[in-house]
């Protein structure tokens, strides 16, 4: 796993948040899978979707990144004044990167389809874009890369998998956590990246957030 700081190192952008109790979490994500993986590390939170126009082309890192902060500022701003000064906004994007390309939601099964066959018998990244907002308006980011290969998939491979729908907004087309890891012949570390938010990445934005012990764990279940 790479685990950088945006553009900047961690020192540059203050330091990491220190958790209070007395906040609230805010999740400003529609995503089952980050809800989840929020709920099983023990971690309670608010889950507030924000509507943004996302980023879909550029240098995949930065895309992530962008809509990350794009999304914890929306959800942010949605707050009232009285909640903004007791939340701690979180935003995760999900990007699948095959070198330079990025392959978002499929549109269609032909478009899913034709996502499986490119990353069949190659390796690609997933980078995850992690954005947080303290109540008083520090902004913390993190980005996380995650290398993924495939197996060659053949004809039938790709058949049932379009047909059994998994693919409809999974970036990529595929899902880790249901059947598209029977794909993965190597991956990196960080499943949850993957899935769709590194609890290491949040941890070392937010200290003492997350339980003790509960990011060595880092595998979702569902």
């Amino acid at each position: 796993m790479k685990l950088v700081c945006s553009s900047l190192s961690l020192a540059e952008q203050g330091g990491p948040l220190q958790w209070d109790p007395a906040w609230r979490l805010v999740l400003a994500s529609a995503s089952p899978q980050r809800a989840a993986i929020l709920q099983q590390a023990g971690v309670e939170a608010q889950v507030r979707p924000t509507a943004v126009a996302e980023l879909a082309d550029g240098a995949p890192a930065d895309v992530a990144l962008v809509n990350a902060v794009a999304k914890a500022r929306a959800g942010r701003a949605a707050l009232s004044d009285g909640e903004r000064g007791g939340s701690l906004v979180l935003g995760a994007d999900t990007v699948v990167a095959l070198g330079q390309r990025i392959l978002g939601k499929p549109v269609d099964r032909d478009q899913a389809a034709q996502y499986l066959r490119a990353l069949s018998a190659s390796s690609h990244a997933v980078l995850g874009g992690v954005a947080v907002i303290s109540p008083a308006g520090e902004l913390r980011t993190a980005i996380v890369s995650t290398a993924v290969r495939f197996r060659e998939l053949s004809a039938e491979d790709v058949a049932n998998y379009v047909d059994g729908g998994e693919w409809r907004g999974r970036a990529g087309g595929y899902a880790i956590q249901l059947s598209g890891d029977r794909f993965v012949s190597e991956m990196g570390p960080d499943e949850l990246n993957v899935v769709g938010l590194s609890l290491a990445a949040l941890a070392s934005l937010v200290q003492g957030l997350l339980p003790a012990g509960i990011v060595a764990s880092g595998r979702y279940t569902a």
